[in-house]
């Protein structure tokens, strides 16, 4: 069972070092490299740094993170996410996903998800599809593979 937990504690700081530690990681998001454990208290000490974030759990273990970064005037909301190694290959990223959107249909500020995804990240883009989302547009240069730009896929899910 795919748990969501809105608030981080202290002790998440240790496991989201170690996490993002991993190579997949580093490669397809924007965290800071190298990453740090001062990187990791100042994420979980500062929440309002995105509009709503949560800790993903399964079977009673932290394996990920999942956050609504931004609502824009259209009532497009953009998610990220990232699994730790450990959560990979359970389909829990893809329940994640599917629960972020099932919760966000109260929200009257938004009326669509949205996934930036870089067109190589294939993981991720079977995520978003098995959690019902489906290619918008493609953008130049929109996402990083490690550190040099590539093109990116923009999926979004009517909610």
């Amino acid at each position: 069972m795919v748990v969501l937990r809105e608030t981080f504690r202290g002790s998440d700081v240790d496991w989201i070092t170690e996490a993002c530690q991993d190579v997949d990681i580093q490669r397809w998001t924007l965290l800071p490299r190298p990453y740090t454990r001062e990187h990791a208290v100042f994420f979980v000490e500062h929440p309002e740094l995105e509009r709503q974030r949560g800790v993903i759990e399964h079977e009673g273990r932290a394996v990920g993170v999942i956050g609504v970064h931004t609502v824009n005037e259209n009532g497009d909301a953009e998610i990220g996410y990232w699994m730790a190694p450990w959560g990979r290959g359970r389909r829990v990223m893809t329940a994640a996903v599917t629960r972020v959107a099932e919760l966000l249909v109260a929200d009257t500020a938004v009326r669509a998800l949205t996934a930036r995804i870089a067109v190589a990240n294939t993981a991720s883009r079977r995520v978003v599809e098995g959690a019902g989302f489906v290619e918008a547009e493609r953008i130049e240069q929109g996402c990083r593979d490690g550190d040099e730009p590539t093109d990116a896929i923009v999926y979004r899910r009517i909610l």
